[in-house]
Protein backbone atom coordinates (compact mmCIF):
# COMPACT_ATOMS: atom_id res chain seq x y z
CA UNK A 1 0.00 0.00 0.00
CA UNK A 2 1.43 3.13 -0.78
CA UNK A 3 1.63 6.16 1.30
CA UNK A 4 -0.35 8.55 -0.03
CA UNK A 5 -3.31 5.94 -0.17
CA UNK A 6 -2.29 5.74 3.65
CA UNK A 7 -2.73 9.34 4.28
CA UNK A 8 -6.16 9.05 2.59
CA UNK A 9 -7.16 6.38 4.72
CA UNK A 10 -5.76 7.96 7.61
CA UNK A 11 -7.79 11.46 7.22
CA UNK A 12 -11.31 8.89 7.02
CA UNK A 13 -10.57 8.29 10.71
CA UNK A 14 -9.62 11.75 11.49
CA UNK A 15 -13.05 12.91 10.79
CA UNK A 16 -14.66 9.76 12.70
CA UNK A 17 -12.75 10.55 16.13
CA UNK A 18 -13.64 13.88 15.37
CA UNK A 19 -17.02 13.33 15.79
CA UNK A 20 -16.50 11.23 18.21
CA UNK A 21 -15.34 13.80 20.49
CA UNK A 22 -18.08 16.23 19.67
CA UNK A 23 -20.93 13.79 20.83
CA UNK A 24 -19.16 12.97 24.41
CA UNK A 25 -21.24 13.32 27.48
CA UNK A 26 -18.79 16.08 28.60
CA UNK A 27 -18.15 14.42 31.82
CA UNK A 28 -14.40 14.00 32.04
CA UNK A 29 -13.06 10.95 34.38
CA UNK A 30 -10.10 9.70 35.03
CA UNK A 31 -11.42 6.23 32.49
CA UNK A 32 -8.95 3.92 34.71
CA UNK A 33 -9.42 5.07 37.87
CA UNK A 34 -9.01 6.38 41.31
CA UNK A 35 -6.89 5.89 44.35
CA UNK A 36 -8.61 5.36 47.63
CA UNK A 37 -8.06 7.94 50.29
CA UNK A 38 -6.54 10.61 47.40
CA UNK A 39 -8.74 13.46 45.59
CA UNK A 40 -11.01 12.34 43.25
CA UNK A 41 -12.64 14.53 40.68
CA UNK A 42 -14.10 14.81 37.80
CA UNK A 43 -14.76 17.66 35.14
CA UNK A 44 -18.26 18.76 33.77
CA UNK A 45 -18.24 20.90 30.70
CA UNK A 46 -21.77 19.87 29.67
CA UNK A 47 -24.22 22.49 30.23
CA UNK A 48 -26.03 21.10 33.32
CA UNK A 49 -27.58 24.83 35.02
CA UNK A 50 -30.44 23.21 35.52
CA UNK A 51 -29.10 20.14 37.57
CA UNK A 52 -26.17 21.31 40.25
CA UNK A 53 -26.16 17.34 41.63
CA UNK A 54 -24.39 14.35 40.28
CA UNK A 55 -24.44 10.80 42.01
CA UNK A 56 -22.06 7.89 41.54
CA UNK A 57 -23.49 4.60 40.75
CA UNK A 58 -22.12 1.06 41.40
CA UNK A 59 -21.75 -0.57 38.03
CA UNK A 60 -22.33 -3.46 39.25
CA UNK A 61 -25.95 -2.94 40.56
CA UNK A 62 -26.98 0.12 39.43
CA UNK A 63 -27.26 1.35 42.70
CA UNK A 64 -26.72 5.13 43.86
CA UNK A 65 -23.92 4.87 46.75
CA UNK A 66 -23.00 8.84 46.48
CA UNK A 67 -24.35 12.15 45.78
CA UNK A 68 -23.10 15.47 45.42
CA UNK A 69 -23.06 19.12 44.35
CA UNK A 70 -21.09 20.64 41.44
CA UNK A 71 -18.73 23.60 42.08
CA UNK A 72 -19.71 26.81 40.50
CA UNK A 73 -18.86 26.94 36.55
CA UNK A 74 -14.73 28.69 35.62
CA UNK A 75 -13.93 29.11 32.48
CA UNK A 76 -10.82 27.26 31.24
CA UNK A 77 -8.53 28.69 28.97
CA UNK A 78 -6.74 26.11 27.19
CA UNK A 79 -10.07 24.42 26.29
CA UNK A 80 -12.67 27.72 26.18
CA UNK A 81 -15.05 26.11 28.35
CA UNK A 82 -16.97 26.40 31.69
CA UNK A 83 -15.96 24.04 33.87
CA UNK A 84 -17.45 22.67 37.05
CA UNK A 85 -16.26 20.26 39.47
CA UNK A 86 -17.61 16.92 40.84
CA UNK A 87 -15.54 16.21 44.08
CA UNK A 88 -16.22 12.83 45.10
CA UNK A 89 -12.96 12.37 47.31
CA UNK A 90 -14.61 11.47 50.67
CA UNK A 91 -16.23 8.30 48.67
CA UNK A 92 -13.35 5.48 49.27
CA UNK A 93 -14.95 2.30 48.79
CA UNK A 94 -13.41 -0.06 46.09
CA UNK A 95 -15.01 -0.89 43.27
CA UNK A 96 -16.51 0.21 39.52
CA UNK A 97 -18.83 3.07 38.89
CA UNK A 98 -19.91 5.93 36.41
CA UNK A 99 -20.98 9.46 37.40
CA UNK A 100 -24.36 10.49 36.27
CA UNK A 101 -25.85 14.02 35.95
CA UNK A 102 -29.65 13.65 35.49
CA UNK A 103 -29.39 11.18 32.04
CA UNK A 104 -25.75 11.90 31.41
CA UNK A 105 -23.54 9.52 32.28
CA UNK A 106 -19.22 8.79 31.87
CA UNK A 107 -17.40 6.54 30.98
CA UNK A 108 -16.46 3.61 33.75
CA UNK A 109 -13.76 4.33 36.75
CA UNK A 110 -12.19 2.48 39.20
CA UNK A 111 -11.53 2.85 43.29
CA UNK A 112 -8.51 0.86 44.77
CA UNK A 113 -5.67 1.08 46.72
CA UNK A 114 -3.82 -0.15 43.01
CA UNK A 115 -5.85 0.58 40.95
CA UNK A 116 -3.01 1.57 38.16
CA UNK A 117 -1.33 -1.88 38.53
CA UNK A 118 -2.58 -3.20 34.89
CA UNK A 119 -1.66 -0.25 33.29
CA UNK A 120 1.93 -0.07 35.08
CA UNK A 121 2.39 -3.67 33.68
CA UNK A 122 1.13 -2.37 30.10
CA UNK A 123 3.75 0.33 30.23
CA UNK A 124 6.62 -1.28 31.03
CA UNK A 125 6.01 -4.41 28.89
CA UNK A 126 6.21 -1.81 26.33
CA UNK A 127 9.72 -1.12 26.26
CA UNK A 128 10.30 -4.83 25.90
CA UNK A 129 8.00 -5.29 22.96
CA UNK A 130 10.27 -2.30 21.53
CA UNK A 131 13.08 -4.61 21.17
CA UNK A 132 15.56 -4.60 18.07
CA UNK A 133 17.20 -7.61 17.28
CA UNK A 134 15.55 -9.85 19.53
CA UNK A 135 13.47 -12.28 18.21
CA UNK A 136 10.03 -12.79 20.63
CA UNK A 137 6.37 -14.14 20.28
CA UNK A 138 4.21 -12.39 22.24
CA UNK A 139 1.03 -14.33 20.97
CA UNK A 140 -0.65 -15.19 24.18
CA UNK A 141 -0.86 -11.53 25.33
CA UNK A 142 -0.53 -8.96 22.12
CA UNK A 143 -0.26 -11.24 19.27
CA UNK A 144 2.70 -9.50 18.45
CA UNK A 145 5.72 -11.78 16.98
CA UNK A 146 8.60 -10.11 15.78
CA UNK A 147 11.19 -12.61 14.18
CA UNK A 148 14.19 -10.74 12.83
CA UNK A 149 13.98 -6.90 13.97
CA UNK A 150 16.88 -5.39 11.70
CA UNK A 151 19.62 -8.27 11.81
CA UNK A 152 21.63 -5.77 9.78
CA UNK A 153 22.18 -3.58 13.16
CA UNK A 154 24.82 -6.19 13.72
CA UNK A 155 26.85 -4.73 10.69
CA UNK A 156 25.65 -0.95 10.70
CA UNK A 157 27.47 1.29 8.71
CA UNK A 158 29.22 4.73 9.35
CA UNK A 159 27.90 7.32 7.83
CA UNK A 160 30.75 9.45 7.53
CA UNK A 161 34.49 9.88 8.13
CA UNK A 162 36.44 11.62 11.04
CA UNK A 163 39.83 11.13 13.06
CA UNK A 164 38.75 8.27 14.36
CA UNK A 165 36.72 6.50 11.28
CA UNK A 166 36.47 5.99 8.25
CA UNK A 167 33.32 6.18 6.20
CA UNK A 168 32.42 2.86 5.35
CA UNK A 169 33.48 0.56 8.37
CA UNK A 170 31.00 -1.81 9.76
CA UNK A 171 30.04 -1.86 13.75
CA UNK A 172 28.02 -4.77 15.59
CA UNK A 173 25.13 -2.07 16.74
CA UNK A 174 22.37 -4.50 17.88
CA UNK A 175 20.10 -4.91 20.76
CA UNK A 176 18.64 -1.45 22.27
CA UNK A 177 14.78 -0.76 22.07
CA UNK A 178 13.32 1.51 18.89
CA UNK A 179 12.71 4.65 19.73
CA UNK A 180 8.86 5.42 18.83
CA UNK A 181 7.05 4.89 15.22
CA UNK A 182 9.71 4.60 13.62
CA UNK A 183 12.99 2.42 13.76
CA UNK A 184 15.66 4.49 14.96
CA UNK A 185 17.64 4.33 17.56
CA UNK A 186 19.58 7.04 19.85
CA UNK A 187 21.18 7.73 22.30
CA UNK A 188 19.43 10.97 23.56
CA UNK A 189 16.41 9.36 24.56
CA UNK A 190 18.00 5.93 25.59
CA UNK A 191 19.64 7.84 27.92
CA UNK A 192 16.77 9.84 29.42
CA UNK A 193 14.58 6.87 29.13
CA UNK A 194 16.95 4.66 31.23
CA UNK A 195 17.41 7.32 33.63
CA UNK A 196 13.91 7.56 34.67
CA UNK A 197 13.23 4.06 34.83
CA UNK A 198 16.13 3.56 37.24
CA UNK A 199 15.52 6.70 39.10
CA UNK A 200 11.58 5.19 39.52
CA UNK A 201 13.20 1.82 40.34
CA UNK A 202 15.11 4.07 43.22
CA UNK A 203 12.10 5.92 44.46
CA UNK A 204 10.59 2.77 45.15
CA UNK A 205 12.67 -0.03 44.63
CA UNK A 206 9.78 -2.56 46.24
CA UNK A 207 7.17 -1.79 43.44
CA UNK A 208 9.82 -3.94 41.15
CA UNK A 209 9.80 -7.97 40.92
CA UNK A 210 10.61 -10.64 39.46
CA UNK A 211 7.72 -11.92 36.94
CA UNK A 212 6.01 -8.87 37.00
CA UNK A 213 6.58 -8.25 33.24
CA UNK A 214 5.34 -11.67 31.76
CA UNK A 215 8.28 -11.25 28.94
CA UNK A 216 7.31 -12.58 25.96
CA UNK A 217 8.45 -15.96 24.54
CA UNK A 218 12.08 -15.33 23.34
CA UNK A 219 12.68 -12.88 26.06
CA UNK A 220 15.05 -14.11 29.14
CA UNK A 221 15.32 -11.96 31.56
CA UNK A 222 18.30 -12.05 33.78
CA UNK A 223 18.48 -14.82 36.14
CA UNK A 224 19.40 -12.14 39.82
CA UNK A 225 17.66 -9.15 38.81
CA UNK A 226 14.02 -7.49 38.36
CA UNK A 227 12.01 -7.69 35.34
CA UNK A 228 12.62 -3.68 35.05
CA UNK A 229 16.46 -3.79 35.74
CA UNK A 230 16.62 -6.85 33.29
CA UNK A 231 14.71 -4.33 30.47
CA UNK A 232 17.01 -1.27 30.66
CA UNK A 233 20.32 -3.17 30.67
CA UNK A 234 19.21 -4.45 27.53
CA UNK A 235 18.96 -1.21 26.99
CA UNK A 236 22.30 -0.30 28.51
CA UNK A 237 23.86 -2.36 26.76
CA UNK A 238 22.98 -1.13 23.67
CA UNK A 239 23.80 2.28 24.19
CA UNK A 240 27.62 0.92 25.81
CA UNK A 241 27.81 -0.08 21.97
CA UNK A 242 27.85 3.40 20.74
CA UNK A 243 30.57 4.78 22.65
CA UNK A 244 33.48 5.24 20.86
CA UNK A 245 37.39 4.57 21.90
CA UNK A 246 37.56 8.62 22.82
CA UNK A 247 34.51 8.35 25.40
CA UNK A 248 32.17 10.33 23.20
CA UNK A 249 29.28 8.76 21.39
CA UNK A 250 27.49 8.05 17.97
CA UNK A 251 24.28 9.83 17.93
CA UNK A 252 22.06 7.02 16.55
CA UNK A 253 21.72 4.36 13.91
CA UNK A 254 18.46 4.19 11.63
CA UNK A 255 17.77 3.28 8.25
CA UNK A 256 18.32 6.21 4.88
CA UNK A 257 14.79 6.36 4.64
CA UNK A 258 11.48 6.37 5.96
CA UNK A 259 10.03 3.06 5.79
CA UNK A 260 6.40 2.38 4.72
CA UNK A 261 3.68 1.92 7.50
CA UNK A 262 3.50 -1.78 5.64
CA UNK A 263 7.31 -2.29 6.89
CA UNK A 264 7.74 -4.43 9.84
CA UNK A 265 11.17 -4.39 11.21
CA UNK A 266 11.21 -7.99 9.31
CA UNK A 267 10.78 -6.94 6.48
CA UNK A 268 12.69 -3.65 6.49
CA UNK A 269 15.96 -4.95 4.49
CA UNK A 270 17.66 -1.89 3.72
CA UNK A 271 21.03 -0.95 5.31
CA UNK A 272 21.75 0.77 8.70
CA UNK A 273 23.85 3.39 9.34
CA UNK A 274 25.60 4.81 12.17
CA UNK A 275 24.86 9.02 12.27
CA UNK A 276 26.13 11.73 13.78
CA UNK A 277 28.39 12.68 16.63
CA UNK A 278 26.68 15.17 19.62
CA UNK A 279 28.71 16.23 22.89
CA UNK A 280 25.01 16.39 24.54
CA UNK A 281 24.61 13.15 23.69
CA UNK A 282 27.72 11.71 25.22
CA UNK A 283 26.78 13.73 28.61
CA UNK A 284 23.29 12.13 28.82
CA UNK A 285 24.67 8.78 28.11
CA UNK A 286 27.42 9.31 30.84
CA UNK A 287 24.80 10.53 32.93
CA UNK A 288 22.66 7.37 32.47
CA UNK A 289 25.49 5.22 33.21
CA UNK A 290 26.63 7.05 36.54
CA UNK A 291 22.91 5.96 37.64
CA UNK A 292 22.99 2.48 36.42
CA UNK A 293 26.81 2.06 38.79
CA UNK A 294 24.77 2.74 41.58
CA UNK A 295 21.38 1.09 40.82
CA UNK A 296 23.08 -2.10 39.66
CA UNK A 297 26.07 -2.48 42.14
CA UNK A 298 24.28 -4.91 44.78
CA UNK A 299 23.18 -6.99 42.02
CA UNK A 300 26.43 -7.15 39.92
CA UNK A 301 29.40 -5.20 41.23
CA UNK A 302 31.15 -5.95 37.91
CA UNK A 303 29.22 -4.65 35.62
CA UNK A 304 28.58 -1.68 37.79
CA UNK A 305 32.43 -1.28 37.70
CA UNK A 306 32.19 -0.91 33.53
CA UNK A 307 29.43 1.34 33.72
CA UNK A 308 30.98 3.64 35.67
CA UNK A 309 34.01 3.55 34.01
CA UNK A 310 32.27 4.31 30.62
CA UNK A 311 30.12 7.34 32.08
CA UNK A 312 33.99 8.87 33.64
CA UNK A 313 34.98 8.37 30.06
CA UNK A 314 32.54 10.08 28.76
CA UNK A 315 33.23 13.07 31.19
CA UNK A 316 36.56 12.71 30.56
CA UNK A 317 36.13 13.68 26.82
CA UNK A 318 33.83 16.16 28.13
CA UNK A 319 36.63 17.54 29.66
CA UNK A 320 39.16 17.99 26.99
CA UNK A 321 36.11 18.99 24.44
CA UNK A 322 34.23 22.09 26.15
CA UNK A 323 32.39 23.71 23.47
CA UNK A 324 29.40 22.05 22.05
CA UNK A 325 29.42 19.55 19.23
CA UNK A 326 26.77 18.76 16.58
CA UNK A 327 27.82 17.17 13.94
CA UNK A 328 25.64 17.22 10.60
CA UNK A 329 25.95 15.58 7.24
CA UNK A 330 23.79 15.77 4.17
CA UNK A 331 21.32 13.37 3.97
CA UNK A 332 21.89 12.24 7.74
CA UNK A 333 18.48 12.97 8.82
CA UNK A 334 16.97 11.15 5.60
CA UNK A 335 15.07 8.26 7.59
CA UNK A 336 15.51 9.60 10.97
CA UNK A 337 14.72 12.46 13.35
CA UNK A 338 17.62 14.80 14.32
CA UNK A 339 17.64 15.48 18.07
CA UNK A 340 19.49 18.02 17.49
CA UNK A 341 20.93 19.45 20.63
CA UNK A 342 23.48 21.81 19.91
CA UNK A 343 23.57 23.57 23.54
CA UNK A 344 24.86 20.93 26.09
CA UNK A 345 25.70 22.74 29.08
CA UNK A 346 22.45 21.26 30.92
CA UNK A 347 23.63 17.89 30.07
CA UNK A 348 27.11 18.26 31.37
CA UNK A 349 25.71 19.20 34.88
CA UNK A 350 23.54 16.15 34.80
CA UNK A 351 26.67 13.83 34.05
CA UNK A 352 28.46 15.77 36.62
CA UNK A 353 25.74 15.88 39.62
CA UNK A 354 24.88 12.06 38.53
CA UNK A 355 28.60 10.97 38.91
CA UNK A 356 29.11 13.08 42.29
CA UNK A 357 26.17 11.40 43.56
CA UNK A 358 27.83 7.89 42.34
CA UNK A 359 31.11 8.47 43.71
CA UNK A 360 30.80 11.68 45.95
CA UNK A 361 34.30 12.78 44.39
CA UNK A 362 34.28 16.49 44.93
CA UNK A 363 36.43 16.69 41.51
CA UNK A 364 32.39 16.83 40.27
CA UNK A 365 31.19 18.94 43.12
CA UNK A 366 33.32 21.44 42.02
CA UNK A 367 32.48 21.73 38.51
CA UNK A 368 28.64 22.22 39.19
CA UNK A 369 29.57 25.16 42.26
CA UNK A 370 31.23 26.98 39.32
CA UNK A 371 28.08 27.15 37.11
CA UNK A 372 25.61 29.30 37.57
CA UNK A 373 22.94 27.43 35.73
CA UNK A 374 22.71 24.94 38.97
CA UNK A 375 20.77 27.06 40.73
CA UNK A 376 18.26 28.99 38.35
CA UNK A 377 14.77 28.18 37.83
CA UNK A 378 14.75 25.16 36.02
CA UNK A 379 11.96 24.30 33.17
CA UNK A 380 10.64 20.45 32.93
CA UNK A 381 13.44 18.55 31.86
CA UNK A 382 13.50 16.78 28.41
CA UNK A 383 15.87 15.08 26.08
CA UNK A 384 17.30 18.80 24.86
CA UNK A 385 17.87 20.13 28.37
CA UNK A 386 18.24 17.89 31.62
CA UNK A 387 19.03 20.55 33.99
CA UNK A 388 16.09 19.46 36.66
CA UNK A 389 17.81 15.90 36.77
CA UNK A 390 20.92 17.58 37.36
CA UNK A 391 18.97 19.93 39.94
CA UNK A 392 17.24 16.83 41.35
CA UNK A 393 20.02 14.41 41.46
CA UNK A 394 22.59 16.79 43.47
CA UNK A 395 19.52 18.06 45.78
CA UNK A 396 19.54 14.50 46.98
CA UNK A 397 23.24 13.63 46.90
CA UNK A 398 24.87 13.31 50.06
CA UNK A 399 27.80 14.40 51.49
CA UNK A 400 27.14 17.96 49.26
CA UNK A 401 28.65 21.27 50.10
CA UNK A 402 25.08 22.24 52.36
CA UNK A 403 24.88 25.96 51.59
CA UNK A 404 25.29 25.23 47.70
CA UNK A 405 22.87 22.12 48.11
CA UNK A 406 20.26 24.19 50.01
CA UNK A 407 20.32 27.16 46.75
CA UNK A 408 20.28 24.26 44.22
CA UNK A 409 16.83 22.72 45.94
CA UNK A 410 15.49 26.41 46.77
CA UNK A 411 15.45 26.26 42.83
CA UNK A 412 13.84 23.12 41.82
CA UNK A 413 10.95 23.29 45.14
CA UNK A 414 10.50 27.07 43.23
CA UNK A 415 9.57 25.26 39.90
CA UNK A 416 7.41 22.87 41.56
CA UNK A 417 5.70 25.35 43.13
CA UNK A 418 4.85 26.82 39.79
CA UNK A 419 3.34 24.07 38.73
CA UNK A 420 1.48 23.46 41.52
CA UNK A 421 0.08 26.99 41.16
CA UNK A 422 -0.81 26.19 37.42
CA UNK A 423 -2.57 22.89 38.16
CA UNK A 424 -4.90 25.14 40.45
CA UNK A 425 -5.68 27.70 37.83
CA UNK A 426 -5.96 25.17 35.42
CA UNK A 427 -9.78 24.31 34.28
CA UNK A 428 -8.49 20.33 34.29
CA UNK A 429 -6.33 20.65 36.74
CA UNK A 430 -3.59 20.54 34.04
CA UNK A 431 0.47 21.37 33.85
CA UNK A 432 0.31 22.91 30.75
CA UNK A 433 0.18 26.68 29.82
CA UNK A 434 -0.67 27.44 26.13
CA UNK A 435 3.08 27.50 24.44
CA UNK A 436 3.71 23.75 26.35
CA UNK A 437 0.66 22.52 23.73
CA UNK A 438 3.46 21.24 21.81
CA UNK A 439 4.22 18.12 20.01
CA UNK A 440 4.93 15.62 22.69
CA UNK A 441 2.53 17.74 25.08
CA UNK A 442 1.64 14.47 27.15
CA UNK A 443 5.07 14.11 28.16
CA UNK A 444 5.36 17.10 28.72
CA UNK A 445 2.58 17.15 31.78
CA UNK A 446 3.55 13.76 32.98
CA UNK A 447 7.32 15.01 33.37
CA UNK A 448 5.78 18.13 35.33
CA UNK A 449 4.44 15.37 37.27
CA UNK A 450 7.34 13.58 37.60
CA UNK A 451 8.93 17.15 39.47
CA UNK A 452 6.36 17.47 41.98
CA UNK A 453 6.91 13.44 42.90
CA UNK A 454 11.35 14.25 42.89
CA UNK A 455 9.88 18.05 45.06
CA UNK A 456 8.14 15.60 47.16
CA UNK A 457 11.47 13.70 47.93
CA UNK A 458 13.37 16.94 48.56
CA UNK A 459 10.53 18.42 50.47
CA UNK A 460 7.54 16.55 51.45
CA UNK A 461 3.96 18.22 51.06
CA UNK A 462 0.34 16.84 50.14
CA UNK A 463 0.08 19.44 46.90
CA UNK A 464 2.93 17.71 45.46
CA UNK A 465 2.06 14.55 45.50
CA UNK A 466 -1.66 15.70 44.45
CA UNK A 467 -0.50 17.48 41.42
CA UNK A 468 1.37 14.48 40.25
CA UNK A 469 -1.68 12.52 40.37
CA UNK A 470 -3.60 15.01 38.34
CA UNK A 471 -1.35 14.33 35.11
CA UNK A 472 -2.25 10.72 35.38
CA UNK A 473 -5.82 11.66 35.69
CA UNK A 474 -4.80 14.29 32.57
CA UNK A 475 -2.91 11.18 30.35
CA UNK A 476 -6.56 8.40 31.29
CA UNK A 477 -8.56 11.08 29.55
CA UNK A 478 -9.74 13.64 32.58
CA UNK A 479 -9.12 16.11 29.68
CA UNK A 480 -10.74 18.38 27.52
CA UNK A 481 -11.59 15.51 24.92
CA UNK A 482 -12.28 12.65 27.10
CA UNK A 483 -9.51 10.86 25.42
CA UNK A 484 -7.06 8.85 26.98
CA UNK A 485 -3.48 9.03 25.60
CA UNK A 486 -2.12 5.56 26.30
CA UNK A 487 -2.84 2.73 23.72
CA UNK A 488 -4.91 0.14 25.42
CA UNK A 489 -6.10 2.54 28.81
CA UNK A 490 -9.60 3.23 29.56
CA UNK A 491 -12.56 3.25 27.57
CA UNK A 492 -11.47 5.92 24.88
CA UNK A 493 -7.67 5.20 24.06
CA UNK A 494 -6.04 6.08 20.72
CA UNK A 495 -6.78 3.29 17.81
CA UNK A 496 -4.77 5.20 15.18
CA UNK A 497 -0.93 5.51 16.68
CA UNK A 498 1.69 6.74 14.30
CA UNK A 499 3.11 3.49 14.91
CA UNK A 500 4.90 1.38 12.33
CA UNK A 501 5.12 -2.24 14.52
CA UNK A 502 1.03 -1.24 14.72
CA UNK A 503 0.71 -1.02 10.92
CA UNK A 504 2.44 -3.48 9.93
CA UNK A 505 1.76 -6.47 12.53
CA UNK A 506 -1.88 -5.49 12.85
CA UNK A 507 -0.53 -5.97 16.95
CA UNK A 508 -1.84 -3.01 18.87
CA UNK A 509 0.68 -2.47 22.33
CA UNK A 510 -0.97 -1.43 24.82
CA UNK A 511 1.19 1.22 27.27
CA UNK A 512 1.91 3.56 24.72
CA UNK A 513 1.78 7.45 25.23
CA UNK A 514 0.93 9.47 22.45
CA UNK A 515 2.19 12.77 22.14
CA UNK A 516 -1.50 14.46 22.72
CA UNK A 517 -2.23 17.91 21.85
CA UNK A 518 -0.06 20.07 19.67
CA UNK A 519 -1.23 23.55 19.66
CA UNK A 520 1.62 24.79 18.19
CA UNK A 521 3.73 25.27 14.93
CA UNK A 522 6.20 22.29 13.65
CA UNK A 523 3.73 19.91 13.23
CA UNK A 524 2.06 17.20 10.79
CA UNK A 525 0.37 18.38 7.50
CA UNK A 526 -2.31 16.92 9.22
CA UNK A 527 -2.09 18.59 12.30
CA UNK A 528 -1.37 22.29 10.26
CA UNK A 529 -4.69 21.72 8.38
CA UNK A 530 -6.71 21.32 11.44
CA UNK A 531 -5.65 24.24 13.48
CA UNK A 532 -6.53 26.43 10.46
CA UNK A 533 -9.74 26.33 12.10
CA UNK A 534 -9.35 28.56 14.52
CA UNK A 535 -12.00 27.75 16.72
CA UNK A 536 -10.17 24.55 18.23
CA UNK A 537 -8.30 25.57 21.67
CA UNK A 538 -4.99 24.36 22.87
CA UNK A 539 -6.26 21.72 24.62
CA UNK A 540 -8.32 20.09 22.09
CA UNK A 541 -5.29 20.45 19.42
CA UNK A 542 -5.04 16.70 18.66
CA UNK A 543 -5.95 14.10 15.93
CA UNK A 544 -6.48 10.07 16.36
CA UNK A 545 -4.76 9.50 13.37
CA UNK A 546 -2.14 7.29 11.79
CA UNK A 547 -0.34 10.30 9.96
CA UNK A 548 -0.51 12.75 12.48
CA UNK A 549 3.08 12.10 13.88
CA UNK A 550 3.30 15.46 15.84
CA UNK A 551 0.08 14.49 18.12
CA UNK A 552 -0.54 10.75 17.92
CA UNK A 553 3.12 9.16 17.93
CA UNK A 554 4.63 7.28 20.74
CA UNK A 555 8.19 7.46 21.91
CA UNK A 556 10.00 5.66 24.43
CA UNK A 557 10.84 8.75 26.69
CA UNK A 558 6.68 9.82 26.31
CA UNK A 559 6.35 5.75 28.11
CA UNK A 560 9.20 6.69 30.45
CA UNK A 561 7.40 10.03 31.63
CA UNK A 562 4.29 7.80 32.44
CA UNK A 563 6.56 5.00 34.02
CA UNK A 564 8.11 7.38 37.00
CA UNK A 565 4.05 8.48 37.83
CA UNK A 566 2.48 5.33 37.35
CA UNK A 567 5.31 3.22 39.53
CA UNK A 568 5.46 5.55 42.19
CA UNK A 569 1.52 5.18 43.01
CA UNK A 570 1.40 1.30 41.89
CA UNK A 571 2.38 -1.63 44.21
CA UNK A 572 3.62 -5.09 42.75
CA UNK A 573 0.73 -7.22 43.05
CA UNK A 574 1.50 -11.24 42.61
CA UNK A 575 -2.12 -11.54 41.94
CA UNK A 576 -2.04 -9.92 38.08
CA UNK A 577 -1.95 -12.47 35.65
CA UNK A 578 -1.90 -12.82 32.18
CA UNK A 579 -5.91 -12.64 31.35
CA UNK A 580 -5.66 -9.23 32.75
CA UNK A 581 -2.80 -7.59 30.67
CA UNK A 582 -4.39 -8.54 27.97
CA UNK A 583 -6.84 -6.64 25.96
CA UNK A 584 -10.71 -7.18 25.81
CA UNK A 585 -11.11 -5.64 22.63
CA UNK A 586 -9.24 -5.28 19.07
CA UNK A 587 -8.18 -2.13 17.19
CA UNK A 588 -7.99 -1.70 13.74
CA UNK A 589 -4.74 -1.12 11.67
CA UNK A 590 -5.14 0.86 8.35
CA UNK A 591 -2.89 -0.99 6.91
CA UNK A 592 -4.06 -4.72 7.42
CA UNK A 593 -7.56 -3.04 6.28
CA UNK A 594 -6.56 -1.55 2.88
Amino acid sequence: MNLKKLISASMIFSSISITAFASDSGIHVDQVGYLTNHQKIAMISSKVDDDTSFRIVDVKNGKTVFNGKLSEAKFDEMSRENIRIADFSDFNKSGTYRLWIGGLESYDFKIGDNVYAVETVQNLRSFTLSRCNNPFDDKSITGLIIQKGHPQDKEAILYFSDALNQKGERFDMSGGWYDAGDYGKYTTTAAISTAELMLAFEANPDHFKKGQLFFPKGVKGEINLPDLLSEVKYELDWMQKMQRIDGSTFHKVAGSKWPGFDVSPDTDTQDRFIYNTCSAATAMYGASLAIAARVYKSYDNDYSEKLLENAKRAWKYLEKNPESIYRTDEGHDGGSGPYNDENDIQERVWLAAELFKTTGDKIYEDYLKSQSIMIQKPGFFSWDDTLGLAQFSYATAENADQSFQNRVKDAFLSYADDIVKKISEDGYHCALSQNEYTWASTKNTLTMGDMLLMANQISPKSEYVEGALDQIHYLFGRNALNKSFMTGAGDNPPEHPHNRIHESTGAYVPGLVVGGANFVSGGDPDQTKYLEDESIPPAKAYLDVLSSWSTNEYAIDYNSAASYALTWFTKFDPKISKSQIKLKRDYPSITKQN
